[in-house]
């Protein structure tokens, strides 16, 4: 009877021992599945704070990229970000890691959003700036234009006065002369009797010409266009000079004034053909005419 009762009592113990291994394996099992579920999560969870942060940098490098920007607080945040990505990449995921981490990144968002908003100012400010300054250019440029268009005004106008004050000649004539005894003079066109060429012309009457001492030189070419004359050369400025026959001094009152200048041949005389008659002013030639000796 005693035996029989100590065979029940194994009997239960081995129950209940099997019993708490089922339980047992079923709590590992559920144990096991429990934290292969959580690694799973903790993984994903991790994923997607690698993907919030490395979208902030993409967002960064854009704003960056677009402005030009160098050493700047963007620049800094991105690279911090960067930073906080490698460090994600390779430590382990558990819960207090990533729940540092997503602090990090709720950190770093309103951060990003701040320096975005400043960065968005600061380009509003710079597109006003460059507004008021090609504004500025624009008014200068203008303002320039207008002065230059004075300027030329100006100078048209002063070469105009200049041009008006300057001597004039008209009614230029040349004829052949021969010289009597008693000084007086006769035309003639034979090359042969001619003594001498007359060249006379009318200096007009010019009230803005400033009055006092003038002179003009007269040019006289022969068929051949050698200088008859005096036959003088007469530097007016640095790269121009003019060879003359005869020089006409006058003073001059503003009032219209006739000149005659007699100009001799040269040693074999007067040829047949045409001679050219200049009259200059300077530099300048203010009449010319010609004349045929048979």
């Amino acid at each position: 009877m005693e035996n029989e009762n100590k065979n029940s009592g194994l009997k239960i113990i081995t129950g209940i021992l099997a019993v708490l291994l089922v339980v047992a394996g079923a709590f590992a099992v559920k144990l096991y599945n429990q934290e292969k579920n959580t690694k799973s999560e903790l993984t994903k969870e991790k994923e997607i704070v690698l993907t919030d942060l490395k979208q902030m940098v993409g967002k960064y490098d854009t704003v960056i990229k677009e402005n030009n920007l160098k050493d700047t607080e963007l620049n800094e945040a991105r690279d911090r970000i960067q930073i906080l990505i490698d460090s994600v990449e390779t430590q382990e995921a558990d819960i207090t890691t990533l729940r540092k981490y997503r602090n990090e990144v709720f950190k770093l968002q309103k951060e990003r959003d701040f320096l975005f908003t400043q960065n968005d100012s600061l380009k509003g400010m710079n597109k006003m700036l460059t507004m008021q300054v090609d504004s500025t250019r624009y008014e200068l440029e203008v303002s320039q234009m207008k002065r230059d268009s004075l300027s030329n005004e100006r100078d048209d106008l002063e070469e105009k006065v200049a041009l008006g004050a300057s001597l004039a000649a008209n009614k230029l004539r040349g004829t052949g002369v021969i010289v009597r005894n008693s000084g007086k003079l006769k035309e003639n066109d034979n090359n042969r009797r001619v003594d001498q060429i007359r060249a006379c012309y009318t200096v007009p009457q010019n009230r803005i010409a400033e009055a006092g001492d003038k002179l003009l030189y007269v040019k006289v070419l022969d068929p051949k266009d050698m200088v008859l004359g005096e036959n003088k050369t007469l530097q007016v400025n640095d790269s121009t000079s003019i060879t003359y026959s005869a020089v006409s001094k006058f003073y001059y009152e503003n009032t219209a004034l006739d000149i005659c200048e007699n100009i001799p041949p040269n040693e074999e005389g007067f040829a047949e053909g045409t001679y050219k008659i200049y009259i200059y002013d300077g530099a300048n030639v203010i009449a010319e005419t010609s004349m045929v000796l048979d």
